[in-house]
């Protein structure tokens, strides 16, 4: 599985940085994009072509979105295992700015996940993100991490 995350917007918290770079680590083929986040809501269109410009054709695209489906951690997993059996390694997920995602990028996105109901900030979202897949990995390798 080769995993992108694009994201809007600058981890600027050290200890954050840390943590997600930890699991970052243990995934091994990811890549992570970040877009500048624009300033305001007007923004959001223009955060979306940077967006879209980042997805390779051959991606599954995720994007997490409050309406999203909500998943618990081995329907994730089981979710990646079919995405990436029946359409290919590629899976591309997309954490939007503070003003959400543009008409855009939910067009293109194949799967609409979400975490909660909650809004969260899209730093810690990275965060949940990487250790969700991670924790994904270890499921389907039938690891301990995952009890």
């Amino acid at each position: 599985m080769k995993v992108k995350i694009i994201s809007v917007g600058k981890v600027k918290d050290k200890g954050l940085n840390e943590l997600i770079n930890y699991y970052a680590k243990q995934i091994k083929t990811i890549e992570m994009v970040e877009i500048t986040d624009e300033a305001s809501i007007t923004g959001m269109e223009k955060e979306g072509q940077k967006i879209l410009s980042k997805i390779a054709k051959d991606s599954y695209v995720i994007s997490l979105a409050i309406e999203g489906k909500m998943l618990d951690s081995v329907e994730f997993a089981d979710t990646l295992d079919h995405v990436t059996t029946n359409f290919g390694p590629s899976i591309t997920f997309i954490i939007g700015g503070s003003f959400g995602l543009s008409h855009a990028v939910k067009e293109k996105s194949n799967l609409l996940l979400s975490f909660s109901k909650m809004t969260f900030p899209h730093q810690l979202m990275k965060l949940f993100l990487v250790e969700q897949i991670f924790r994904a990995q270890a499921i389907l390798n039938n690891h301990p991490y995952h009890k």
